[in-house]
This record gives structure tokens, C-alpha cells and sequence, in this order.
């Protein structure tokens, strides 16, 4: 037979068992980052992101004239999203004599690299938190002492700091414990929006390094949901007092927190601020090659990650 006449209806044979395993993997992979990242869609090359904002307090009303105001801004923060790609190849004798299911896997191992090429992207924001060469919109670190309240405005991209609104700062450098949970949300809790009014927020989710998830589940309890029903370094044995905190390991490999290193946040705010944006989400396509001996998988994602605002989290960064 020649090659010209060959049947390559077992190519069809493979697709729905490679896109089906694909699309599995890669949503539960995501979910595990679903409490503490938003994903979005975007056609437009840049995403742009606006920190919080407003128009700030009343002012007291004379009964007469009308009391004008002016919007405090913060910070723009653009997001640019990448391509990025990876291609399996399937040979027909592969396939025909796939006894240990080699060619169904090839869908699980692209949704996996899938799901892992975005979780790591996250654990590397995380990781570069404390590190100048990784800026935000208001030009500071994520974790930084010296975030400015708020800007003026931006020009394009670029946002100017608003000087006369003063600093805060994200940044701690206290060693895991109740009591530096409990110093962070106080910090957290004195915050101010770029307009001037309490930041309110709930600081209620601890994040860590994997180093201190046993620490975690003393504070929080092993399944980040039962709390311990007394404060673990008490003497006083007083009452904890982080009940209903949930805990997320952030780090894996060589990415992400290091040792000491963790964060309390308001999840629900953060999620609201820290972003993966994209373009084309995580598919697998099937390319048509002349070589009908060969079925090619792509797989294929356009996206970016980035944060808009520092204030929904907290980092320690402990010697």
C-alpha cells in the first residue's frame, strides 16, 4: 500500500482523548490558585490595571453651594501577555501499538506543563516580591516599606506619585507566629486609600512557604478551615484568635517563597488586584502535516501575570 492511500483515521481516533485529558488537567490544575488569583480575558496586547481610587470624604454641605471634588488615583499597572508553546509528536506505529497508553498521556502531560507553566509564573511573582528589580505600578517591589498612597495621574503608562499623600508600607521582617500575624493585620488595618479613607479589609488567609505549613497548620488547623481550639503559644493558653484563617503553600521546586519567608492577605481583595490575563487561554491544537505517519499535539497558551495593588497583602521577609 502506497503512502499516498494510507488511512489516518487514527489520528481522529486519538483527539478526544488528548484534548479531553488536556482541558481536565489543566482546570483542575488552576483551581488550587483560584482562591487568591483572578483570571481574565483580554484582546488587547496590554492590560491595564487601576490600583484603588476615589473621591475621598464628604465635606459638610452649607444648604447653598455645591462642594467639588477631585478623584485621588492610584497606581497603573500594564500587563503584557507572551506566547508560549509546546509540541508532541505521535507516530503511527506509537500509536498502534500503545498497550500501556503512552499516546492518551500525551493530553495529561500538555495540560500538566500547561497548568504548571501558570502556577509557576504566580510562585515567581511571589518569589520576586522582595526584590527591586521586579516593580509594580507605583514603582516599588510588591513587598516594599516605601509604597506611595497614592498618584496624580498617569501618561500613558506611567503613573505620577502623588508626593503630599505620603508612604505606607507592605513589608515586615518578623519570623512566622500569632503574634506577627496579628502585628500584620494591625498594619494592614491602618492603611489608607489613595483618597484618603481606611483601607477596609480582612486579612484572612496566611500564605507560606513549604518549609512552614506545619507552622500553618498549628495556627490555622491541618485542613486550613478547623482552627485549634487554643492559641499554641500561649502560656496564658487564651483562645486562638485566627478562627475561620485558611492557609496556601505558596513555593514548589526552586520557585516561590523561600524558607521564612510568608504573607497574610485579604483573598478576596487580592484576588481583585493579582491577575493572570489571558490572551488565549491553555488549548492544544491539532496540526495537519503532509506526513501522514505522524499526529502533531500543540500545545499553546498567550498570557501574563501582574499585580495592581499592594495593599490587599502583607509579606514578612525575616532574616
Amino acid at each position: 500500500m502506497g503512502l499516498s492511500n494510507l488511512n489516518t483515521a487514527w489520528k481522529n481516533d486519538l483527539y478526544p482523548l488528548i484534548t479531553k485529558t488536556f482541558d481536565y488537567e489543566y482546570r483542575n490544575g488552576m483551581n488550587k490558585l483560584s482562591e487568591i488569583v483572578d483570571e481574565v480575558d483580554s484582546n488587547s496586547v496590554d492590560y491595564r490595571m487601576e490600583g484603588l481610587g476615589g473621591f475621598g470624604e464628604y465635606a459638610a454641605y452649607n444648604g447653598t453651594t455645591l462642594v467639588t471634588g477631585d478623584q485621588k488615583r492610584g497606581f497603573i499597572t500594564v500587563v503584557t501577555p507572551g506566547e508560549f508553546n509546546k509540541t508532541i509528536d505521535i507516530g503511527y506505529k506509537m500509536a498502534k501499538i500503545d498497550k500501556l497508553g503512552e499516546c492518551k498521556r500525551v493530553g495529561t502531560r500538555l495540560g500538566y506543563g500547561g497548568v504548571m507553566s501558570v502556577y509557576l509564573s504566580v510562585l515567581r511573582k511571589f518569589g520576586r516580591a522582595f526584590d527591586s528589580n521586579y516593580t509594580g505600578g507605583d514603582a516599588q517591589p510588591w513587598a516594599s516599606a516605601s509604597h506611595p498612597v497614592a498618584s496624580k495621574g498617569d501618561s500613558g503608562s506611567t503613573s505620577t506619585i502623588d508626593t503630599d499623600a505620603g508612604t505606607f508600607s507592605n513589608l515586615i521582617t518578623t519570623a512566622l507566629s500569632t503574634s506577627a500575624i496579628t502585628t500584620a493585620q494591625t498594619t494592614a488595618n491602618r492603611y489608607l486609600t489613595p483618597d484618603g479613607l481606611p483601607f477596609m479589609c480582612d486579612m484572612n488567609t496566611l500564605l507560606v512557604s513549604p518549609e512552614l505549613e506545619n507552622k500553618a497548620k498549628e495556627i490555622c488547623g491541618v485542613d486550613g478551615k478547623l482552627v485549634p481550639e487554643r492559641m499554641p503559644e500561649s502560656a496564658e493558653n487564651g483562645a486562638n484568635p485566627f478562627n475561620g484563617m485558611k492557609y496556601l503553600v505558596i513555593g514548589g521546586g526552586n520557585d516561590g517563597f523561600t524558607a521564612k519567608q510568608w504573607a497574610v492577605c485579604d483573598r478576596t481583595l487580592l484576588k481583585d488586584t493579582f491577575k493572570v490575563v489571558y490572551i488565549t487561554r491553555p488549548t492544544v491544537m491539532i496540526a495537519e502535516l503532509d506526513n501522514p505517519l505522524i499526529a502533531r499535539s500543540v500545545g499553546y497558551m498567550d498570557y501574563g501575570v501582574g499585580f495592581g495593588d499592594a495593599r490587599p497583602i502583607v509579606f514578612s521577609n525575616p532574616a
